[in-house]
């Protein structure tokens, strides 16, 4: 990021979400917008990745539905250095398990 000027608070900011399994990583990226700096964009969870729009979506991740259960499902392609993939499908409730990172990648102001 360029500029992340405290002055200007209407903004689009950029959030890059990043998640892990073993040595399998990969991320998706949204625009959140607002009147917000800092850790207030950051304080995001789960059910914010439910039906998103991403800027970026190299995982191709995605909602699977609901089993007999009633349990919400979703899917990630994750890579490992050597590019070799990793297919996880879990329940909604465990994403937040996958996540190590979120950090504002850019930041524009709003017009």
């Amino acid at each position: 990021m360029k500029n992340y000027d405290p002055n200007i608070r209407w903004g689009l900011h950029t959030i890059k979400v990043s998640f892990q399994r073993g040595v399998y990583k990969g991320f998706v990226t949204f625009v959140k917008s607002g009147n917000c700096k800092g850790l207030d964009v950051l304080g995001i969870d789960e059910e914010d990745l439910y039906d998103m729009k991403f800027k970026e979506n190299p995982i191709n991740f995605r909602l699977l539905g609901e089993d007999d259960n009633g349990d919400e499902w979703f899917a990630m392609t994750l890579k490992n250095d050597k590019k070799d993939e990793l297919l996880v499908e879990d329940v909604w409730e465990e994403l937040s398990e996958y996540i190590v990172r979120i950090e504002i990648i850019d930041f524009e102001e709003e017009k």
